[in-house]
């Protein structure tokens, strides 16, 4: 299972819901996809899904619940882990709670994909999720505040380690003007950061996309055949271009990673 973290230098850019749309995708490509509210200050993923969950992550590390029962499966082809706000607490389990939680992890097989929404900006928590993950798509906007924060976010992983990652443009008032956008950050990536920066795709402004948001609604369902809806979708088949997932869980792994151990 590949580990896939969407993540951003600030807030207000479309990030959790692009991630749950190009889990849409995914999973309409025949992916069986986990998705992962990592915000760890504030859970998004179930409003904007318009599900209220019974149960979260929390009750899984105070002991409550297995991972596998607060799983929540979605009317739109995907799975859901609910309300990470606890998910740091893990680092101060005891030995004993955390091979448990870490047994309930690897017994969450079968998902191809495991897409992790986390919170905006370059706090620690967000931090770890990103150098836990396999995958990163930085998510911005052609607005100058969001892309200098897109910088910043970029620099500080880089920093820490030199791994690849992947670039989305949202609300892009034309593909070149996203164009433009992908090659002024993957040329700082290039010549000040030991690392790469791959242009994905982008997302054209629609009103379609805040009117799914206020029903509550994903907007590939909603909107199936616009223009930004399509564009979405071949974003998340360059996501999976030439990868093979393995189905053995690696939820596990990315937890010791995330945590440490």
């Amino acid at each position: 299972m590949r580990t896939l973290c969407v993540t951003s230098g600030k807030g207000g850019v479309g990030k959790t819901t692009l991630s749950i749309n190009l889990g849409i995708a995914l999973a309409r490509a025949g992916r069986k996809v986990l998705l992962l509210d990592g915000d760890l200050g504030l859970a998004n993923l179930n409003v904007m899904l318009g599900i209220i969950p019974k149960h979260t992550i929390h009750d899984v590390i105070r002991g409550h619940k297995t991972l596998a029962q607060i799983v929540i499966p979605t009317p739109y082809g995907l799975d859901l882990i609910a309300g990470a706000n606890g998910i740091a607490e893990l680092a101060d389990l005891g030995e004993r709670e955390r091979v448990q939680v870490m047994r309930d992890l690897e017994a969450l097989n079968g998902y191809d994909f495991l897409i992790i929404d986390t919170g905006a900006g370059i706090g620690d928590n967000v931090v770890r999720f990103v150098l836990a993950a396999d995958d990163v798509l930085i998510v911005t906007t052609p607005h100058p505040t969001s892309l200098t924060d897109a910088y910043g976010i970029i620099k500080t992983i880089l920093a820490q380690e030199a791994k690849p990652l992947k670039l989305l443009v949202n609300c892009a008032p034309s593909p070149a003007d996203a164009k433009r956008v992908a090659t002024r950050l993957a040329g700082v990536t290039d010549r000040f950061m030991n690392g790469t920066l791959e242009f994905v795709g982008h997302v054209p402004v629609d009103s379609l996309i805040e009117k799914s948001i206020l029903a509550q609604k994903p907007h590939l369902i909603l909107n199936p055949g616009s223009t930004s809806a399509r564009c979405i979708e071949q974003a998340a088949t360059r996501l999976v271009n030439g990868q093979t997932p393995n189905l053995t869980s690696s939820l596990g792994r990315f937890l010791k990673r995330l945590i440490g151990h």
